[in-house]
């Protein structure tokens, strides 16, 4: 207690709460710090924390100190560091940034601001670390390292959307890829649009050219797109095929709508409506990932990028059969598929039938065999009748 004097500032950990403040002590001496000098919440969450205060006045058996005076003092120091460049040193490396000092006042530099590229900076600082940084928010006692360094942005203000620049694949995630201009700026290459079928096909440190999207040096945004100085796929398609040629093709992917289908090496779309002569069935439901089939091209779009192929039209048509070997009246047998509001539709092998509501009286469930009569045939229209 003999080495302090008025005004110093001193450091220790909060043992206890007492009336009308705290208490804690360190090297054998013992701090209270009155609640209304603490700008601290009475309650047990602050106990075992480490403040900074300033001494205020000694009594007989503690110093007094005043936690709101420091910060005071500090908020000062931080306002005079506004625009300068000063030395800090690290305290902590974390994967949210740099924890740093600045002659005793604890800052922080978010990842963001460390450098212009996306680098792993753990790899790069170690506590201890002497750097230079600036204040950028005051508040909240931000600073930066980069923002000492020269702006590569400057260097890329003239650039519009539509430009087309050379690149390097710098980093790749699973939602695209980063891409570096040269001098330290990156761009952002989203999956969907580094070629047409959606892939990352790209390798680390490869050369690409690319075509700006979106650009704003003052924000330190740039979003690239690759696949528009590529062949759209239906245009490649488009100089092999035309509309009505059966093709060959295998199943790759099942979707909501369809499935995609790869015919030499492009990806095509067949809807489930293409896929089977029933109605309301889906791809995924007959078909598995890899079959080879034939298909028959029914649209070809090079401007919209789509072509769209028939499973069902690349086959000879069940109805038609079925129209040539039975006739109206004729006794058929088949399961019942699903039930509606206005009746059941009848699975019929390749294809199905329906039986209105007011032309069978037996109660069925779906699976349960059905046997009746045909009552109407026109094309892919079947009914039935018990």
């Amino acid at each position: 207690m003999n080495n302090l004097k008025i005004g110093d500032v001193v450091e220790f950990q909060i043992d206890k709460i007492i009336k009308g403040g705290f208490v804690g002590r360190k090297d054998g001496v013992e701090f209270f710090l009155p609640k209304s000098l603490s700008g601290l919440k009475e309650d047990e969450s602050v106990v075992g924390k480490t403040i900074k205060a300033k001494v205020k006045e000694f009594k007989q058996n503690s110093v007094v100190v005043d936690r709101k005076a420091y910060l005071n003092d500090v908020k000062k120091e931080i306002e005079n560091l506004k625009d300068k460049i000063v030395n800090a040193k690290v305290v902590k490396v974390k994967p949210s940034g740099l924890v740093i000092d600045i002659n005793g006042i604890s800052g922080f530099v978010p990842r963001d601001e460390i450098f212009y590229r996306k680098i792993d900076h753990k790899k790069y600082f170690d506590e201890g670390d002497e750097i230079e940084v600036i204040l950028i928010d005051p508040d909240r006692r931000v600073f930066s390292i980069k923002k000492v360094l020269p702006n590569p942005w400057e260097e890329v203000k003239d650039l519009n959307p539509g430009d087309r620049i050379k690149v390097t694949v710098s980093h790749i995630t699973d939602y695209g890829a980063f891409v570096d201009l040269g001098n330290g700026v990156e761009g952002f290459l989203h999956i969907s649009e580094i070629n047409w079928d959606g892939k990352n096909d790209l390798t680390l440190g490869e050369e690409i050219e690319v075509e700006i999207v979106e650009i704003n040096p003052e924000e330190e945004k740039l979003r690239v797109t690759r696949k528009n100085l590529l062949t759209k796929p239906a245009e490649e398609f488009a100089k092999k095929y035309k509309v009505g040629d059966i093709v060959v093709g295998i199943i790759t992917k099942f979707i909501n709508v369809g499935a995609f289908v790869e015919v030499d090496g492009i990806s095509v779309l067949m809807p489930n409506k293409f896929a089977s002569f029933k109605k309301g069935e889906k791809a995924s439901d007959i078909f598995e990932i890899g079959d080879k089939m034939e298909f028959k091209v029914i649209t070809i779009s090079p401007e919209e990028n789509k072509v769209i192929v028939s499973r069902k039209d690349a086959l000879p048509d069940p109805y038609e059969a079925f129209a040539k070997n039975n006739n109206i009246g004729d006794e058929v047998k088949g399961k019942v598929k699903y039930i509606t509001d206005f009746g059941m539709f009848i699975d019929l092998g390749d294809i199905e039938a329906l039986v209105r509501k007011e032309d069978y009286n037996n109660e069925y469930k779906i699976g349960d065999e059905f046997v009746g009569k045909i009552i109407e045939m026109n094309g892919n229209k079947i009914k039935l009748s018990e």
